[in-house]
């Protein structure tokens, strides 16, 4: 990795992660994007990762989730001060030397895997409150 950004490394590693899944006519690449600043990851329009000025976030399962937050390799990425991201979290810039880039990649994998099997949460519908006419 002399010479080259963790970004560009990253993107180097990720590249051809998905073969379109059995009959599905899409294609099964991993795309980037600007996201919150960031290079964001995404595979078939969900994003699994991103890269940028807080670190690399993350969406992984609360079993994988937790441990890195209570050993402090991760927080939970807030892209506005007070307000987390639910599932996601942030490994900082400054733990990337020290968590080195094979487990990094490895947990970018696993948030990938997870992407992709994981239920889009629905929002509630709304109440629909209907005035009665008065005539």
């Amino acid at each position: 990795m002399q010479g080259t950004s963790f970004t560009e490394w990253l993107d180097e590693q990720v590249r051809g992660w998905a073969p379109p899944a059995e009959g599905d006519k899409r294609p099964g690449r991993v795309d980037t994007r600007q996201m919150f600043g960031a290079q964001a990851y995404l595979i078939r329009g969900k994003m699994f990762a991103a890269v940028g000025p807080m670190g690399l976030m993350l969406k992984l399962p609360a079993e994988v989730r937790q441990p890195l937050l209570d050993a402090g390799t991760a927080g939970p990425f807030t892209p506005v001060q007070g307000a987390s991201f639910g599932e996601w979290i942030a490994v900082p810039p400054d733990v990337f030397a020290e968590t080195g880039n094979e487990r990094l990649l490895a947990l970018v994998r696993q948030s990938f895997d997870y992407v992709q099997v994981a239920k889009a949460a629905k929002p509630p519908r709304e109440e629909r409150h209907f005035r009665k006419r008065m005539y």
